[in-house]
């Protein structure tokens, strides 16, 4: 009883202790809160109440803290003589924050005596001097002096900011080498002189600046191997752990590929491996597969039955660490009957040639009340919307062909494409043209005709998935469906056409009304013009010619924009069916545009003006997308 007694009571003793150490932590951790927040009066009562617990663990930390409160909210005495708090601080080498307060009822300066010394700051505020330090991770102490003045008395703080401990840190503590080998870097943090030790005789070790270089050779076993290296400091030693995984069985086949015919039969294979165990599987129902030694399998294929296709299959042999596959094919076995072979005939990789007829589809639109074209006429109305008429164009194309599986195959190329169409602007509008005079302006009706020719050089790469459709031995259809990006080589626009006046008349600019000017004679009432411009670029040009011969005759415009109006590298999708008979083909396709040709900077910008006036509305939301047919006849080197 006695026993029990003394044991529960040692027990509560102990949950004391416990609950005393858990109350002392949080105390100082609200303590260290307070101080961050500024609230140093309560900050400082909790450190005491820290000290009251009496637990080791926190009582030391809690007492500078209370120290560093206090120096902090000491004032400066204005009574006193010029005299400082402290002569002499200490800073640790983790870096922080110390205070000095100066006494004394006049003006002080305070600086460093040493203007070089970049660890160590100082800032003056009410009284105090609040010197900072960083962070040393040299292993010897740093000194510096703040000197204080006050009238024609000086007195000096010694700075100290103690030195680190040894510091020896590697970038890694485990590193993995593959079984193939290769090389890896290691980065050491440290202030000291070290060198590495115990390093394997797998492992070639190269120490540079600041690094350890580690080569691993190649695992040639079946097994994994590890090793650990030393980095050795003067006083600290760390461990780096290396590992490499095993290296591959050695796995091979006396035959990797086998041929039946269609009445099947049986083939043995041997196997050939250093692995302790090896096993077989993945094979297809048409196959039976027989361990009939330690190293030799025997494979026997049943007869194909007659649905005229080859079959392929793989039976897979593993070790564990890698699996190889033994090819397996069976001839098919005809029908006795009037049906075509189904397949396609040739070559798995075949290449090809194409020419074709392109016929160009111009998709625009906008989020405004027109839709204009690269030109701007300066209406800012529907009368301004652009209306383009397809031409026509031719392509090139160079391909691959190969087969995937069975009737699946991938189709992809390199094509030409040039192609042109046109917009044209033919209205009677009523104009006014500014800049004639400086006391009036040109108004009346005119008459608009000018034509917009573009032509289009691109470069497109389509990876179209093919299936095939046999209908003889030497004949199929394919429908065909994939991806494709466009690169622009060249997006030329050529410009031309005419304007003319009818009625011109005068205004004066103050009070609107007419005036009688020979406004004839002050500019020209019918104008011609031409110019081209490159999309892909920020420039165009043209030249404006009066055809009346009234003062200028010719005038050259060049124009600068912020961007291009179109983008070079574009993506879209290609749709197509085609018949091909012994190679030659015959193909009818369709180039759909994904992404906005149009670059935004430029169309919702001022475009090329070719009016030296300003359109009242600019469009916004403008979009556009070539999309084009193509009529082709290619041939395919596939027999």
């Amino acid at each position: 009883m006695i026993k029990f007694l003394v044991l529960m009571a040692s027990l509560a003793l102990f949950g004391s202790v416990q609950l005393s150490a858990q109350s002392c932590k949080v105390l100082y951790q609200e303590g260290n809160k307070l101080v961050d927040q500024g609230k140093l009066d309560k900050a400082k009562v909790k450190f005491q109440q820290v000290i009251n617990c009496g637990n080791n663990l926190y009582v030391p930390d809690s007492e500078k803290r209370i120290v560093w409160i206090d120096r902090i909210l000491r004032k400066p005495s204005t009574v006193k003589p010029f005299s400082l708090s402290d002569n002499e601080i200490v800073i640790p080498y983790q870096g922080g924050q110390d205070v000095i307060t100066v006494d004394g009822n006049g003006t002080w300066t305070a600086s460093l005596n040493d203007n070089n010394v970049a660890w160590c700051k100082i800032k003056k505020e009410k009284g105090k001097i609040y010197i900072v330090s960083e962070a040393n991770e040299e292993t010897s102490d740093r000194i510096c002096e703040v000197i204080v003045k006050m009238g024609s008395k000086t007195k000096t703080v010694v700075v100290k900011n103690e030195k680190a401990p040894e510091m020896l840190v590697p970038s890694v503590e485990n590193l993995t080498f593959p079984y193939k080998g290769e090389t890896n870097t290691i980065e050491i943090r440290s202030n000291t002189n070290w060198k590495v030790t115990d390093v394997p005789g797998w492992v070639v070790s190269t120490k540079e600046d600041g690094k350890i270089k580690l080569t691993a050779l190649a695992n040639d076993k079946n097994v994994e191997r590890s090793a650990e290296i030393k980095v050795e400091g003067s006083t600290k030693t760390v461990i780096i752990n290396l590992y490499q995984g095993a290296g591959l069985d050695h796995l091979a086949f006396s035959k990797n590929d086998l041929h039946f015919g269609p009445e099947g039969g049986d083939e043995y294979v041997s196997i050939l491996t250093d692995a302790q165990d090896w096993r077989f599987g993945d094979f297809p129902h048409w196959c039976q597969v027989t361990k009939v030694a330690d190293n030799l399998l025997r494979i026997h294929c049943t007869p194909n039955e007659p649905i005229n296709l080859t079959r392929e299959a793989s039976v897979n042999v593993t070790t564990g660490k890698q699996t190889l596959g033994i090819n397996v094919s069976q001839e098919p076995k005809p029908f006795v009957a009037v049906i075509p072979n189904i397949g396609i005939g040739g070559r798995t990789i075949s290449f090809g040639v194409s020419a074709g007829y392109v016929i160009p589809m111009i998709s625009t639109s906008s989020g405004g009340d027109f839709t204009g074209s690269v030109v701007n006429y300066a209406l800012g109305n529907n009368s301004e919307s652009v209306s383009f008429s397809s031409q026509s164009g031719f392509s090139i194309e160079a391909y691959a062909d190969m087969r995937i599986y069975k009737n699946f195959y991938i189709k992809a190329g390199l094509n030409f494409i040039h192609y042109t169409y046109k917009n044209t602007f033919c209205e009677d509008i009523t104009r006014i043209i500014s800049g004639i005079a400086d006391n009036y302006y040109l108004k009346g009706s005119q008459q608009n005709n000018y034509k917009e020719e573009y032509t289009m050089n691109l470069i497109e790469i389509p990876v179209l998935a093919s299936y095939r459709l046999p209908v003889t031995k030497m004949s199929h259809f394919q429908i065909n469906v994939g991806p494709v990006i466009s690169y622009g080589l060249s997006a030329k626009m050529k410009l031309s056409g005419n304007w003319k006046s009818v009625g011109l008349k005068g205004y004066e600019i103050h009070n609107h009304q007419m005036t009688d000017t020979p406004t004839g004679y002050i500019y020209p009432q019918s104008w011609s013009q031409t110019g081209s411009f490159n999309l892909y670029s920020d420039h165009a040009t043209y030249t404006e010619t009066s055809t009346d011969g009234v003062d200028f005759t010719t005038n050259n415009y060049p124009s600068d924009f912020e961007s291009s109006p179109l983008k070079r590298l574009n993506f879209g999708a290609k749709m197509g069916l085609a018949y091909e008979y012994a190679g030659i083909s015959f193909s009818v396709e369709y180039n759909l545009m994904f992404t906005n040709m149009a670059e935004k900077k430029f169309w919702e910008g001022e475009r090329w003006k070719i009016f030296r006036q300003d359109a009242p509305i600019n469009m916004t939301g403008y979009k556009q997308y070539n999309n084009y047919l193509q009529l082709k006849i290619g041939y395919t080197f596939r027999y």
